[in-house]
């Protein structure tokens, strides 16, 4: 089911409209918590030494990990020197000192270097043209399709079942709940960061004053957050809450791929103006206070 949220509409009660906003947060925010929160208990967890974790150190090249060496790991260390070579050496600097860990700590010191980044470059990356938005709903949906063609594990309401509305303001508790998510959510997470890097390169050529949020953009985030609630997947879990039922069995029988799918759909539906000025909105929380997925039910 696809909502247009052109249209817009009021929710009918604030209860529904809060726990649409925690389902966009899990299906379309569990993936970017997961590329700042670093993963409990890891980081002392040393491999065998690796003397050739960087494949070159001439500044001229990009850094290249050896162990991070999947196509979307390649291309973002690739990205981010030709956008930020000064970040770029920091970061082959913090992989040297942590040759002796492995591919997933090395992914985490990655990740959260990217973290400390894209706050510092805030600025810059609120400025960038909508599209590249679109470019990042875009992708994820498509990585959540793709998940569910494949029968991916993660994909299965079940995995999700035990967490409570509480567990998604706090992301080291959301990592370490959906730790299994960490080896495919990899090359996705470095696909998202590229992207990023993108926005950034190109807002510094052609920025883009997005401006304040608009009452016109908070009946649009109502539609995304209405069409949520009447997904064919997600009333049955809102008309077991509301009767008092034990929703577990209804949560079980979720595909979240699915559900996380309509939602990129949902948001990509927003007037262009308007996605602007949400992404503008949450990056410029992210370059302060960080992003709090509890702002979503403000709308």
């Amino acid at each position: 089911m696809t909502f247009d949220a052109r249209k817009g509409s009021e929710l009918p009660g604030s209860n529904n409209s809060l726990y649409a906003a925690v389902v966009v947060a899990v299906v379309g925010g569990a993936f970017f918590l997961a590329l700042t929160v670093p993963l409990p208990g890891k980081a002392t967890s040393p491999d065998k030494p690796r003397t050739d974790v960087i494949a070159t150190l001439e500044p001229a090249a990009p850094p290249t990990p050896t162990l991070l060496s999947s196509k979307s790991a390649e291309k973002y260390f690739e990205t981010l020197h030709r956008v930020d070579p000064a970040a770029s050496r920091a970061l082959q600097k913090r992989l040297i000192e942590g040759a002796n860990l492995p591919a997933s700590v090395q992914s985490q010191i990655a990740f959260e270097h990217a973290a400390e980044l894209f706050k510092r470059r805030s600025g810059d990356l609120a400025l960038a043209d909508t599209r590249h938005v679109d470019d990042l709903l875009s992708m994820t949906r498509e990585s959540l399709r793709s998940a569910s063609r494949s029968r991916s594990a993660w994909c299965k309401g079940s995995q999700y079942a035990a967490l409570d509305q509480a567990s998604f303001t706090d992301g080291s508790k959301v990592i370490e709940e959906l730790e299994m998510l960490e080896e495919p959510l990899r090359d996705f997470g470095y696909d998202v960061m590229t992207s990023l890097l993108v926005a950034i390169e190109d807002a510094e050529e052609h920025p883009v004053r997005h401006g304040a949020l608009t009452p016109t953009d908070k009946a649009a985030l109502q539609g995304v957050m209405m069409s949520m609630v009447s997904d064919p997947q997600v009333m049955p879990l809102l008309m077991a809450a509301q009767s008092g039922a034990d929703t577990d069995a209804v949560m079980k029988s979720l595909n979240v791929c699915e559900l996380g799918a309509t939602a990129m759909t949902a948001l990509k539906t927003l007037p262009q103006d308007t996605k602007g000025r949400v992404f503008a909105d949450l990056v410029r929380q992210s370059g302060s206070n960080g992003v709090n997925l509890e702002s979503l039910t403000r709308f």
